[in-house]
Protein backbone atom coordinates (compact mmCIF):
# COMPACT_ATOMS: atom_id res chain seq x y z
CA UNK A 1 0.00 0.00 0.00
CA UNK A 2 1.59 3.20 -0.93
CA UNK A 3 2.67 5.00 1.51
CA UNK A 4 2.41 2.51 4.62
CA UNK A 5 6.25 2.54 5.83
CA UNK A 6 8.12 -1.39 5.46
CA UNK A 7 11.25 -2.56 6.45
CA UNK A 8 13.07 -5.95 6.86
CA UNK A 9 15.06 -7.14 9.42
CA UNK A 10 17.39 -10.23 11.16
CA UNK A 11 17.58 -10.96 15.06
CA UNK A 12 20.06 -13.48 15.98
CA UNK A 13 18.57 -16.26 18.13
CA UNK A 14 19.92 -19.75 19.06
CA UNK A 15 21.14 -21.79 16.36
CA UNK A 16 19.28 -19.33 14.06
CA UNK A 17 18.85 -15.81 12.71
CA UNK A 18 15.02 -14.91 12.61
CA UNK A 19 13.52 -12.70 9.94
CA UNK A 20 10.41 -10.39 10.18
CA UNK A 21 8.87 -7.51 8.42
CA UNK A 22 7.14 -4.74 9.76
CA UNK A 23 4.45 -2.92 8.08
CA UNK A 24 2.10 0.09 9.42
CA UNK A 25 2.13 2.28 11.94
CA UNK A 26 0.64 2.01 15.11
CA UNK A 27 0.29 -0.93 18.37
CA UNK A 28 2.48 -3.98 17.20
CA UNK A 29 0.94 -6.97 16.16
CA UNK A 30 3.20 -9.98 15.68
CA UNK A 31 1.61 -12.19 12.58
CA UNK A 32 2.49 -16.00 12.90
CA UNK A 33 2.37 -17.98 10.18
CA UNK A 34 0.88 -21.60 10.40
CA UNK A 35 2.53 -24.96 8.80
CA UNK A 36 4.62 -25.53 10.84
CA UNK A 37 7.20 -25.56 7.81
CA UNK A 38 5.44 -22.98 5.82
CA UNK A 39 6.31 -19.25 5.77
CA UNK A 40 4.47 -15.25 6.25
CA UNK A 41 4.46 -15.11 2.33
CA UNK A 42 1.16 -17.01 2.50
CA UNK A 43 -0.42 -14.37 5.03
CA UNK A 44 1.68 -11.08 3.57
CA UNK A 45 -1.25 -9.44 1.23
CA UNK A 46 -4.13 -10.96 3.19
CA UNK A 47 -3.86 -8.54 6.16
CA UNK A 48 -2.69 -5.39 4.16
CA UNK A 49 -6.03 -3.40 5.24
CA UNK A 50 -4.61 -4.07 9.04
CA UNK A 51 -1.19 -2.13 8.11
CA UNK A 52 -3.40 1.56 8.04
CA UNK A 53 -4.04 1.47 11.94
CA UNK A 54 -1.37 -1.23 13.38
CA UNK A 55 2.21 -1.98 12.76
CA UNK A 56 2.20 -5.60 11.43
CA UNK A 57 5.66 -7.86 12.04
CA UNK A 58 5.51 -10.80 10.29
CA UNK A 59 7.87 -13.55 11.32
CA UNK A 60 9.34 -16.14 9.16
CA UNK A 61 9.80 -19.45 11.74
CA UNK A 62 13.19 -20.60 12.18
CA UNK A 63 14.89 -22.79 8.76
CA UNK A 64 12.08 -21.60 6.58
CA UNK A 65 10.95 -18.20 4.53
CA UNK A 66 14.38 -16.13 4.95
CA UNK A 67 15.44 -17.25 8.57
CA UNK A 68 18.47 -19.39 8.36
CA UNK A 69 19.01 -22.17 11.05
CA UNK A 70 20.54 -25.06 11.96
CA UNK A 71 18.94 -27.72 10.59
CA UNK A 72 18.57 -29.96 13.56
CA UNK A 73 15.94 -31.81 15.17
CA UNK A 74 17.59 -30.74 18.54
CA UNK A 75 17.09 -27.23 17.39
CA UNK A 76 13.63 -27.51 15.90
CA UNK A 77 11.31 -27.29 18.80
CA UNK A 78 8.64 -25.96 20.43
CA UNK A 79 10.78 -24.13 23.13
CA UNK A 80 12.83 -22.74 20.24
CA UNK A 81 10.18 -21.14 17.92
CA UNK A 82 8.64 -19.95 21.38
CA UNK A 83 12.17 -17.73 22.19
CA UNK A 84 12.36 -16.66 18.39
CA UNK A 85 9.21 -14.97 18.62
CA UNK A 86 10.54 -13.42 22.11
CA UNK A 87 13.84 -12.20 19.95
CA UNK A 88 12.27 -10.34 17.81
CA UNK A 89 10.04 -8.86 20.60
CA UNK A 90 13.38 -7.78 22.37
CA UNK A 91 14.74 -6.82 18.89
CA UNK A 92 12.23 -4.36 18.43
CA UNK A 93 11.89 -3.00 21.61
CA UNK A 94 8.88 -4.00 22.61
CA UNK A 95 7.14 -4.56 26.11
CA UNK A 96 3.88 -5.75 24.65
CA UNK A 97 2.57 -7.03 21.75
CA UNK A 98 -1.07 -8.21 19.89
CA UNK A 99 -0.40 -12.05 18.79
CA UNK A 100 -1.94 -12.36 15.54
CA UNK A 101 -1.43 -16.76 14.58
CA UNK A 102 -3.57 -18.81 12.19
CA UNK A 103 -3.27 -22.47 12.57
CA UNK A 104 -0.05 -23.84 14.00
CA UNK A 105 0.92 -20.15 14.90
CA UNK A 106 -1.93 -20.05 16.46
CA UNK A 107 -1.20 -22.65 18.78
CA UNK A 108 2.56 -20.87 18.81
CA UNK A 109 0.82 -17.84 20.49
CA UNK A 110 -0.95 -19.81 23.26
CA UNK A 111 2.50 -21.42 23.73
CA UNK A 112 4.14 -17.82 23.61
CA UNK A 113 1.00 -16.36 26.46
CA UNK A 114 1.58 -19.59 28.43
CA UNK A 115 5.54 -18.57 28.33
CA UNK A 116 5.35 -14.91 28.62
CA UNK A 117 2.35 -13.54 29.68
CA UNK A 118 3.56 -10.36 30.59
CA UNK A 119 4.68 -9.41 27.14
CA UNK A 120 1.13 -10.41 25.51
CA UNK A 121 -1.40 -8.01 25.09
CA UNK A 122 -4.11 -9.77 23.00
CA UNK A 123 -3.99 -13.09 21.32
CA UNK A 124 -6.24 -13.88 18.15
CA UNK A 125 -6.39 -17.19 17.16
CA UNK A 126 -7.44 -17.86 13.41
CA UNK A 127 -8.64 -21.41 12.51
CA UNK A 128 -5.71 -22.48 15.05
CA UNK A 129 -4.25 -25.63 16.28
CA UNK A 130 -5.97 -27.10 19.45
CA UNK A 131 -4.74 -27.40 22.76
CA UNK A 132 -3.96 -31.30 22.86
CA UNK A 133 -2.95 -34.38 20.85
CA UNK A 134 -5.70 -35.49 20.69
CA UNK A 135 -7.17 -32.45 19.09
CA UNK A 136 -4.33 -32.87 16.41
CA UNK A 137 -5.43 -36.24 15.53
CA UNK A 138 -8.74 -35.54 14.68
CA UNK A 139 -7.06 -32.93 12.36
CA UNK A 140 -4.84 -35.33 10.69
CA UNK A 141 -7.63 -38.19 10.18
CA UNK A 142 -9.79 -35.28 8.71
CA UNK A 143 -6.97 -34.01 6.35
CA UNK A 144 -5.76 -37.72 5.36
CA UNK A 145 -9.74 -38.78 4.12
CA UNK A 146 -10.12 -35.51 2.33
CA UNK A 147 -7.54 -36.24 0.20
CA UNK A 148 -7.43 -38.41 -2.93
CA UNK A 149 -4.75 -41.05 -3.45
CA UNK A 150 -4.32 -39.37 -6.70
CA UNK A 151 -3.53 -35.95 -4.90
CA UNK A 152 -1.35 -37.78 -2.60
CA UNK A 153 0.95 -39.26 -5.07
CA UNK A 154 1.08 -36.06 -7.06
CA UNK A 155 2.32 -33.94 -3.53
CA UNK A 156 5.25 -36.48 -2.97
CA UNK A 157 6.25 -36.42 -6.96
CA UNK A 158 6.54 -32.79 -6.49
CA UNK A 159 8.16 -32.69 -2.81
CA UNK A 160 10.70 -35.63 -3.63
CA UNK A 161 11.39 -33.46 -7.31
CA UNK A 162 14.66 -31.62 -7.69
CA UNK A 163 12.41 -28.59 -9.36
CA UNK A 164 10.61 -27.76 -6.33
CA UNK A 165 13.72 -27.57 -4.02
CA UNK A 166 15.20 -25.26 -6.14
CA UNK A 167 12.18 -23.07 -6.05
CA UNK A 168 10.87 -23.87 -9.27
CA UNK A 169 7.50 -21.54 -9.56
CA UNK A 170 5.35 -23.82 -11.28
CA UNK A 171 6.63 -26.43 -9.15
CA UNK A 172 6.05 -24.40 -5.81
CA UNK A 173 2.96 -22.85 -7.42
CA UNK A 174 1.04 -26.47 -8.31
CA UNK A 175 2.23 -27.59 -4.86
CA UNK A 176 0.55 -24.97 -2.90
CA UNK A 177 -2.71 -25.69 -4.78
CA UNK A 178 -2.70 -28.67 -4.68
CA UNK A 179 -1.80 -29.20 -0.79
CA UNK A 180 -4.55 -26.79 0.23
CA UNK A 181 -7.14 -27.78 -1.47
CA UNK A 182 -8.68 -29.64 1.36
CA UNK A 183 -8.36 -26.76 3.96
CA UNK A 184 -11.17 -24.29 1.82
CA UNK A 185 -14.78 -25.26 2.12
CA UNK A 186 -14.23 -24.53 -1.70
CA UNK A 187 -11.45 -26.14 -3.31
CA UNK A 188 -10.88 -24.24 -6.29
CA UNK A 189 -10.45 -21.59 -3.71
CA UNK A 190 -7.44 -22.54 -3.14
CA UNK A 191 -5.97 -21.03 -6.13
CA UNK A 192 -6.71 -17.65 -4.33
CA UNK A 193 -4.26 -18.11 -1.69
CA UNK A 194 -1.42 -17.34 -4.17
CA UNK A 195 1.50 -18.75 -2.10
CA UNK A 196 4.94 -19.42 -3.25
CA UNK A 197 7.69 -20.37 -0.41
CA UNK A 198 10.98 -19.18 -0.24
CA UNK A 199 13.35 -21.89 -1.46
CA UNK A 200 14.67 -22.20 1.89
CA UNK A 201 10.89 -23.29 2.92
CA UNK A 202 10.76 -25.72 0.04
CA UNK A 203 14.03 -27.30 1.00
CA UNK A 204 13.12 -27.51 4.58
CA UNK A 205 9.63 -27.72 5.62
CA UNK A 206 9.34 -31.11 5.08
CA UNK A 207 11.60 -31.89 7.81
CA UNK A 208 10.56 -28.90 9.82
CA UNK A 209 6.92 -29.90 9.77
CA UNK A 210 7.83 -33.58 10.88
CA UNK A 211 9.77 -32.76 13.88
CA UNK A 212 7.33 -30.52 15.38
CA UNK A 213 4.26 -32.57 14.41
CA UNK A 214 5.77 -35.45 16.34
CA UNK A 215 5.46 -33.33 19.43
CA UNK A 216 1.85 -32.38 18.29
CA UNK A 217 0.64 -35.92 18.58
CA UNK A 218 1.68 -35.91 22.47
CA UNK A 219 0.96 -32.80 24.49
CA UNK A 220 -2.34 -31.67 26.49
CA UNK A 221 -2.07 -27.85 27.33
CA UNK A 222 -5.57 -27.12 28.92
CA UNK A 223 -4.39 -26.57 32.12
CA UNK A 224 -1.63 -24.22 31.26
CA UNK A 225 -4.25 -22.25 28.60
CA UNK A 226 -6.55 -22.28 31.43
CA UNK A 227 -4.16 -19.42 32.95
CA UNK A 228 -4.00 -17.19 29.95
CA UNK A 229 -6.15 -13.83 31.25
CA UNK A 230 -5.33 -11.25 28.47
CA UNK A 231 -8.26 -10.98 25.65
CA UNK A 232 -8.98 -13.76 23.55
CA UNK A 233 -10.51 -13.67 20.03
CA UNK A 234 -10.98 -17.24 18.18
CA UNK A 235 -12.05 -17.23 14.83
CA UNK A 236 -13.10 -20.74 13.17
CA UNK A 237 -14.85 -21.85 10.02
CA UNK A 238 -17.57 -24.26 10.49
CA UNK A 239 -16.22 -26.75 7.66
CA UNK A 240 -12.35 -26.18 8.47
CA UNK A 241 -10.07 -28.91 8.21
CA UNK A 242 -9.60 -28.58 12.45
CA UNK A 243 -13.03 -29.85 13.77
CA UNK A 244 -15.05 -26.60 14.85
CA UNK A 245 -15.26 -29.07 18.73
CA UNK A 246 -11.37 -28.10 18.80
CA UNK A 247 -12.02 -24.56 18.53
CA UNK A 248 -14.54 -24.46 21.07
CA UNK A 249 -13.00 -26.41 23.65
CA UNK A 250 -10.37 -23.31 23.31
CA UNK A 251 -12.93 -21.00 24.29
CA UNK A 252 -14.10 -23.39 27.07
CA UNK A 253 -10.45 -23.50 28.59
CA UNK A 254 -9.42 -20.02 28.22
CA UNK A 255 -11.85 -17.89 30.47
CA UNK A 256 -13.36 -14.89 28.80
CA UNK A 257 -12.01 -15.88 25.31
CA UNK A 258 -15.18 -14.69 22.76
CA UNK A 259 -15.75 -17.29 19.16
CA UNK A 260 -16.59 -16.30 16.15
CA UNK A 261 -17.89 -19.26 13.73
CA UNK A 262 -17.75 -18.42 9.90
CA UNK A 263 -20.14 -20.08 7.50
CA UNK A 264 -19.28 -21.92 5.15
CA UNK A 265 -15.86 -21.69 5.53
CA UNK A 266 -12.56 -23.68 5.73
CA UNK A 267 -9.26 -23.20 7.43
CA UNK A 268 -8.24 -19.92 5.59
CA UNK A 269 -11.25 -18.18 6.41
CA UNK A 270 -8.70 -14.84 5.45
CA UNK A 271 -9.25 -15.69 2.04
CA UNK A 272 -12.56 -17.02 2.24
CA UNK A 273 -14.14 -14.65 3.82
CA UNK A 274 -11.81 -12.10 4.06
CA UNK A 275 -13.71 -9.11 5.05
CA UNK A 276 -15.51 -11.02 8.17
CA UNK A 277 -12.15 -11.75 9.34
CA UNK A 278 -10.31 -8.47 9.30
CA UNK A 279 -13.70 -6.95 10.50
CA UNK A 280 -13.26 -8.81 13.69
CA UNK A 281 -10.05 -8.75 13.91
CA UNK A 282 -10.47 -4.69 13.94
CA UNK A 283 -13.10 -4.41 16.32
CA UNK A 284 -12.10 -6.76 18.82
CA UNK A 285 -8.11 -4.38 18.47
CA UNK A 286 -10.54 -1.44 18.68
CA UNK A 287 -11.85 -2.13 21.89
CA UNK A 288 -8.22 -3.22 23.83
CA UNK A 289 -6.08 -0.65 21.70
CA UNK A 290 -8.44 2.22 21.23
CA UNK A 291 -7.92 2.59 17.33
Amino acid sequence: MRGIPVRESFARAYKATIYYKVVGKGPTVFVLHGGPGMDHRYMYDHFQDLTQKYRLVFIDQRCTGNSRCVLDEKFVNIERFVEDVDTVRRHLGVQKVHLLGHSWGGLLGIHYAVRHPAHVRSLMLLNSSGLTGEAQKKFFDNLESMRTDEEKKELAAIEASPAYAAGDVASQTRHSELYSRPYFFDPEKSKDIKYIPSQLTAKNGRSVRGWIWKFLLNYDLRRQAGLIRCPVLIIHGDSDVIPLEVAEETNEVIKGSRITILKDTGHYSFVEKKEEVIEEITKFLKRIAGR
